[in-house]
């Protein structure tokens, strides 16, 4: 593939979005961020996300009525375009990213992927070629037809398992992630009417994200753990 030389958009950003993004504003950003990622790579480009983005757009949930980022994968993307040979598709991401910013007036942070560095490390398969957890289990055929939030020409948004997004919610628990994990606990209880439990859900944790490292969790984290997990099946039996 032709390598492009990027251009960063000139105008200054403020680094940080503050611009509520409610559904039909953050289909109309994404829909032009689409059509920007389409001219710098002339074909749709695939991109797994997380967070409050999920929780608006996503048709079963749609918990929250807003969100101010777009919380994405930047290592799992860069990887999976190195490996066609294609190794500036971070900077051509990141000058679309910011090309939409200028046009809606929205911060330098709207779409980002700060959150990689708490992500778990790439793993070894059975042959030793390294792979991403979070986006091997995104990209698996069942989580796409679940979880893709946003769909166009040059752009395809896939939703973490929701395994995942609790897990990793679980990690940091803060704002609205309390609330954000009782809605997908109670999503599982209206589609499959799980029961929930701390115990079931440590279960399907440590089954569904190992990657995690549950195993190695010292006795006050996974103690400290357990009691989010008690704490947003509470708030999930609360609204249920």
């Amino acid at each position: 593939m032709q390598q492009f030389h990027i251009r960063t958009p000139s105008p200054v950003l403020k680094p940080h979005n503050d611009v509520l993004l409610n559904k039909r504003m953050l289909t109309a950003v994404l829909s032009d961020l689409s059509s920007r990622l389409l001219q710098y790579f002339g074909q749709q480009v695939r991109i797994v996300v997380h967070g409050g983005a999920v929780m608006v757009l996503h048709p079963r949930l749609a918990s929250r009525q807003s969100t101010r980022d777009v919380d994405y994968n930047l290592r799992s993307f860069k990887g999976e375009w190195a490996s066609r040979g294609v190794y500036d598709a971070g900077e051509r991401l990141q000058a679309c990213i910011s090309a939409t910013a200028i046009a809606f007036g929205l911060g330098a942070d709207w779409m980002n992927a700060c959150a990689d560095v708490a992500l778990p490390c790439p793993k070894s398969d059975a042959y030793g070629k390294q792979y991403d957890p979070i986006w091997t289990d995104a990209m698996s055929q069942t989580n796409m037809a679940i979880n893709t939030i946003f769909s166009a020409p040059g752009l395809v948004l896939v939703g973490v398992s929701w395994s995942w997004a609790v897990a990793l919610k679980l990690v940091r628990y803060e704002k609205y992630d309390p609330v954000d994990i009782a809605h997908i606990l109670q999503l599982g209880r209206r589609q499959r009417g799980v029961q929930w439990t701390r115990q079931l859900l440590e279960n399907w944790l440590v089954s569904m994200c190992s990657a995690m490292g549950y195993a190695t969790y010292p006795s006050w984290q996974m103690e400290a753990t357990r009691h989010k997990m008690r704490h947003a099946i509470q708030l999930a039996n609360m609204h249920a």
